[in-house]
């Protein structure tokens, strides 16, 4: 028995050790100025999910109905190929960004390059030819080649003629510039416990915005945004561990010490509480905090543009903004939920706890009254209706909040939810997702721990559920942005006219 043991062991070493060749392969691919990395560890997601089962690939029976509905999404498609791509299951994927030939370039290890040539064929529409001896396609802004085992995909940064592409990609497949390897932080952090590392530099972060329309169309409406991206980070660091019951999530922002990010946080940022979370539904899909000191957070330049903005609108830009923003000390926190009976339409809370809440609420309702919205006083709080909603204004331990609802409450509070009270009493910032897909259900909550690091988890709601499955069933079922994507720029300046249209739909309750 014993030699067969040390056979085996041996066998055991060599599977472990070719994999390992596998993957370092394809880094040493990626070349040491890049703006950004992404290791992907393939196997351990194909085996937690289910979709390798005993050395084959297959979809999990539960996931084809969501691929099906959602057929239109990238990582549906990508699922949907896996059996048929060729790739080698037993190697790491990675993905790279850089701000020369290519935004991005995707690298996978394959053991059929023939069954993977098929597949690039039919999802590119084009077919392979020879390019300066470099097997390639090259369709709109994407780029496929195959060689020595590896499929490259890389997405232009600019229309380029096809020799520019496959000589940038034949450089990166013949390891010709210096190695990302090289950098002993940047390596450490890849190959760290985990399905997903990465390191992104602040332009990676930002080319991957680029091309969101919808997060441009949301800069320019809330630029609070650019605080994050428009700073002097250097780069954020995220692992993601998956275990049975949960994914957890843990991100670093790496930052200089004096750097004008850390210092704009230690100026604005307030102590976290649970308080606000009294106001907010249990049934609200997305609820985010960020705790702040209000009388510094409209100082900055981003929050004044959005008051003189908002001063400009008739009516509603007479209501004391500043002022209300001034008298925040702590948690800032919205909860939003898609309207079930209008598509397109949002159930919203928005709750602040504030130095001074009763005198703001008795001037906003003396700013209506002014201009014929008396409201309807009950229980402590006003009302009114707005549209096909209702506004309800009230305070509750010290928390300013207003709830903007299509429905009369009747569950209860996210502060009756431990995991979520919890969260939002230890994190200056915090976020927590809840799915309502019956076939994709699970929760998503993330904090940050302090201005650098952050923790989060993802777990299904059923005890039994496998948390890796579950998650790519909720990221199948995410719905494209479209409706954002399809907008003109020029509409960016829409917000006036439905901020500006909204004193004449509110009124008080007959």
């Amino acid at each position: 028995m014993k030699p067969i043991k040390i056979a085996l062991s041996l066998l055991l070493v060599l599977m472990v050790a070719s994999c390992s060749n596998k993957s370092e392969n394809l880094e040493r691919m990626i070349p040491a100025d890049v703006t950004g990395v992404v290791s992907i560890n393939v196997p351990e997601i194909l085996e937690k999910s289910s979709i390798a089962v005993n050395g084959k690939l297959q979809i999990p029976p539960s996931l084809t109905p969501i691929i099906d509905e959602n057929d239109a999404s990238v990582l549906c498609e990508v699922i949907t190929d896996l059996p048929h791509m060729g790739i080698d299951p037993e190697s790491k994927a990675f993905v790279f960004f850089t701000q020369k030939t290519f935004a991005s370039v995707l690298l996978v290890s394959l053991d059929d390059e023939e069954v993977a040539r098929k597949a690039m064929e039919r999802r590119s529409g084009g077919d392979f030819a020879t390019v300066d001896g470099l097997d390639c396609i090259y369709v709109k802004d994407n780029f496929y080649a195959i060689k020595d085992h590896v499929l490259l995909i890389g997405h232009v940064n600019k229309s380029v003629p096809v020799e520019k592409a496959a000589s940038a990609s034949k450089a990166f497949l013949a390891q010709a510039n210096k190695s990302i390897l090289d950098n002993d932080d940047v390596k450490e952090r890849l190959e760290a416990e985990g399905a997903v590392n990465a390191y992104l530099e602040l332009p990676a972060v930002k080319s991957l915005l680029r091309k969101s329309t919808t997060y441009k169309e949301l800069s320019q409406k809330l630029p609070l945004l650019d605080l994050f991206v428009e700073s002097d980070i250097k780069a954020l660091v995220c692992n993601i561990v998956l275990e049975e019951k949960e994914a957890k999530l843990s991100t670093t922002i790496l930052a200089d010490e004096g750097s004008d990010y850390l210092q704009l946080m230690n100026t604005i940022m307030s102590e976290p509480g649970e308080a606000v979370l009294k106001t907010i539904p249990n049934s609200m899909d997305y609820m985010v905090s960020m705790s702040v000191k209000g009388d510094q957070f409209v100082k900055l330049p981003q929050i004044q543009q959005l008051i003189s903005l908002f001063k400009s609108f008739p009516y509603i830009g007479r209501i004391d903004i500043e002022g209300i923003l001034s008298s925040i000390d702590g948690p800032l926190a919205v909860g939003v939920a898609r309207d079930p009976h209008l598509e397109g339409e949002w159930n919203v809370v928005v709750a602040a706890k504030s130095t001074n809440p009763e005198s703001i609420l008795k001037s906003i309702s003396t700013f209506a009254s002014a201009l014929g919205q008396a409201p309807e006083i009950y229980d402590g709080e006003y009302i009114y209706q707005y549209d096909n909603k209702m506004i309800k204004m009230g305070v509750v331990d010290g928390v300013l909040y207003l709830k903007m609802l299509d429905y009369e409450q009747t569950e209860g509070y996210a502060y009756e939810m431990e995991p979520v009270r919890n969260l939002f009493a230890h994190s200056p910032m915090a976020v927590f997702v809840q799915t309502h897909n019956r076939e994709a259900n699970g929760y998503f909550e993330y904090g940050m721990t302090d201005h650098l690091n952050g923790a989060g988890r993802f777990y299904p709601k059923s005890e039994s559920g496998n948390a890796t499955l579950e998650l790519l069933k909720v990221l199948c079922s995410i719905k494209g942005a479209a409706a954002f994507d399809d907008a003109d720029e020029e509409d960016a300046d829409d917000v006036s006219l439905l901020v500006g249209d909204a004193i004449d739909k509110l009124h008080p309750v007959n």
